[in-house]
């Protein structure tokens, strides 16, 4: 069964492609005068953004579960929440459950703040923290080097576009090109990755 966090994240994978059709249509309607290759970069990198965004998402309803004892702990990784948040969250348990996890939501959202999920590694280390162990050889199990691989390059090309400019390093003061169909492939590799990890939520 579906996560909640997936339609959100269908959502914002709809924003991420709606943004490649517009560069099109710019490109079309202007005959190529302007390219809409900036587009395409956006598309990319809010493709992604999603994705980190999914990965929070599940990391944290399922941290919130695990305080509130309706599912068992994960691996055993700390989300490093301080002795106050967790005092704060034992103190709202007596106003309720209810209570409980709002406070519990608030504090565990506040730390994952500080986290990254768009790398392979980085999303299975948080998902095993939460229960979720070895999710690419069950979301993928015959091809899961080759997906990691391929989220790799994106998620590579994504940190080029925000960090670099998306900056030609083989030709200085150009961007590396980007075409309609390479952020198309980018979205749905990270669909896919989405789609596959969903199914072992």
């Amino acid at each position: 069964m579906p996560t909640v966090r997936l339609g959100q994240f269908s959502r914002e994978v709809a924003r991420a492609r709606d943004l490649v059709g517009v560069g099109q249509s710019l490109a079309s309607m202007t005959h190529g005068r302007l390219d809409g290759s900036d587009l395409y970069r956006s598309a990319l990198v809010h493709a992604v953004a999603a994705l980190d965004s999914y990965v929070h998402g599940i990391v944290l309803d399922r941290a919130v579960d695990i305080l509130m004892t309706r599912i068992p702990s994960g691996s055993g990784g700390k989300v490093g929440l301080h002795f106050g948040a967790i005092s704060q969250i034992f103190a709202a348990a007596t106003s309720g459950p209810a209570d409980m996890e709002i406070t519990a939501r608030t504090y565990v959202a506040e730390r994952l703040g500080l986290e990254t999920y768009q790398r392979p590694d980085d999303i299975s280390s948080g998902l095993a923290m939460v229960g979720l162990n070895k999710i690419w050889s069950s979301a993928f199990p015959k091809d899961a080097g080759a997906v990691k691989t391929a989220l790799g390059v994106v998620v590579s090309r994504r940190n080029r576009i925000v960090h670099e400019c998306d900056l030609d390093p083989l030709s200085p003061g150009n961007v590396t090109p980007l075409t309609d169909v390479d952020a198309l492939e980018a979205i749905e590799i990270v669909e896919n990755v989405v789609t596959a990890i969903d199914a072992c939520c």
